[in-house]
Parts: C-alpha cells; structure tokens; sequence
C-alpha cells in the first residue's frame, strides 16, 4: 500500500481515506496510531499523494533533535578575490560565509508541501516541542542567528500528517498532551480479512485465493498464540511474496507452504512447527490443494 498502483481500497480503507482527505483539506494536522503493521504509513502517504502537492517524508528516531525539525549549519564557505589590476600591487579579499540547511519541517511550511512525519513518537518529546507552534499557530521559530528567517510562516497549502506506535511500544516516547491536542488521531485497529487479502493480493501479485488462504493462515496462528504474538499483515505479506517467487516456475504444496510460514513466524517469536503449520491449515478451512 505505497503508491496509487498498488494500493488496494476496500470500502473500509476507503472511508478512513475519505474521513482523512476531509480533515486535512481542512487544515487539522492527522495523525494515525496503531500497532505495526496496519498501513499507518501507506494510508498517511496515499492522503498525502491525493491531496496534490509534493510529499516530503522524514521518520522519527531518538537521534532526531531539535535542529533537525528547524535547520542547521552544514559547513562554510570561503570566497576570495584577488586583485591584479597593476602588476605590481596585488589587492585581495577574503570572505566566510556560514552555509545553513533547512528542515524537511521548514521547507514544507515555506513551499506548501504536505509533511508526513511517520514513527514520530520514536523521536524526543523535546524535539518534537518544535511542533506545538507549527500546529496551532503555522509558525516554525528559531533562535538561531544562522538561519534564512528566524521565524517561517507556513503556506496556506502546507499539510502535516502524523503517524505513531501506542506508547506502550518499545522505543516509542510519550507524546505531550498539548501535542496530542492539536491533532485528530485516528486509533487503527486490524483491518477485516477481505481487507487484508486484498492488500496481500494487491502487493504481492498472489491470486486472490492464496491471499486469502494465507491471511486465514496466520490470524488463526495469532489466535493461537495468543495477543503477544507478531503476526500481523507484515507476516502474510512476506509470506505472500516468498510464494509469489515460487509459483513462478512451480506449484506450491501445502507442506512447502507450512514450511515457509513456519520460518517467517518462528523469525517473530513464535514456536511453531510445520507440522502444526499442517494442522492449522485445516484448522482454518483451508482445502488440500497443490496450486492455488
């Protein structure tokens, strides 16, 4: 779900879409939470792509600092002149000049792109303070004398969309009320099974019955294995695309097929065999068939 191509709307995506394109033609900063692996970030840039404007993308990460959402000096530059008008009088000129860098942050507000700012809990609460002014008022401030402005107004084109982990999440930061407050978050959950089979479907070139297969597959091994487990659409997309290489050139059986769910779940932290891969084949109603 990266790019209009491939990009599969169910009516489920299509109303959370639509709800999206709403809020953000309106000027309210989005922001999209939920587990890994839901399409956080493929719903935010597809939003982003239909409204029309250049996307620019940065991720959060703890490293991220303040600079890095303002602009910071990159190097200097030195210019000289020399002067050899009369042979024998040489006059010359030296001049030092700080080069400045602005943010992916700065440059969207200046020039009216949208912003997606994707993990953006995974940077600091103190870099990511810049932002209470950017929401609320559309200005971007900095104290520092090197910079083009000390303050950016942002185009009345500029859109910010956000997306986030819960904060229970390792490596993801609380985020500030006051900045939570500033932006509409939509909570995401698992999308339903036609959902999800036909994103599977749609990005990795499997057939419809496969995508499905393997989706039944792996939400009844996340049954099993309980709420802890990893099994999210991430898995059944690898899984999906590993198959999709195969039958190519040959038919997958169901014990091919068991083992390679076995080695992508057990790479999560999960304790599966094939032979309880086999079992849970039938288990969720799958039917024994050599090329689906």
């Amino acid at each position: 779900m990266t790019n209009g191509q491939d990009f599969f709307e169910s009516d489920e995506i299509s109303s959370l879409i639509k709800r999206g394109l709403f809020y953000a033609r309106a000027g309210v900063p989005l922001n999209f939470q939920g587990a890994a692996g839901l399409g956080k970030t493929s719903i935010a840039l597809e939003i982003a792509r239909r409204l029309g404007r250049k996307v620019s993308v940065m991720t959060g990460n703890d490293w991220l600092g303040s600079d890095d959402l303002i602009g910071k000096e990159v190097g200097q530059s030195t210019h000289s002149v020399v002067d050899k008008y009369i042979q024998r009088v040489r006059r010359s000129e030296a001049s030092l000049r700080y080069d400045w860098e602005a943010s992916l942050l700065a440059e969207a507000m200046r020039d009216g792109h949208t912003l997606v700012y994707d993990e953006f809990t995974r940077s600091s609460a103190k870099a990511n303070g810049i932002l209470l002014s950017v929401l609320e008022e559309g200005v971007l401030i900095t104290t520092d004398r090197l910079a083009d402005a000390a303050k950016i107004e942002a185009h009345h084109n500029f859109r910010i969309i956000l997306t986030s982990n819960p904060h229970d999440y390792a490596g993801v930061n609380q985020s500030p009320d006051a900045l939570l407050d500033r932006m509409l978050t939509f909570r995401l959950t698992r999308f339903g099974m036609e959902t999800e089979a036909g994103i599977v479907k749609a990005r990795t070139g499997v057939s419809a019955q496969m995508s499905r297969r393997i989706v039944m597959l792996v939400r009844h091994l996340q049954a099993l294995d309980g709420p802890d487990a990893d099994h999210s659409m991430r898995a059944g997309l690898m899984i999906a695309r590993i198959v999709a290489v195969r039958q190519r050139t040959n038919p997958i059986s169901d014990a091919l097929l068991a083992q390679i769910v076995t080695d992508v779940l057990n790479g999560r932290g999960a304790t599966l065999s094939p032979s309880q891969i086999a079992r849970a084949l039938e288990a969720a109603g799958q039917t024994k068939r050599g090329n689906s």
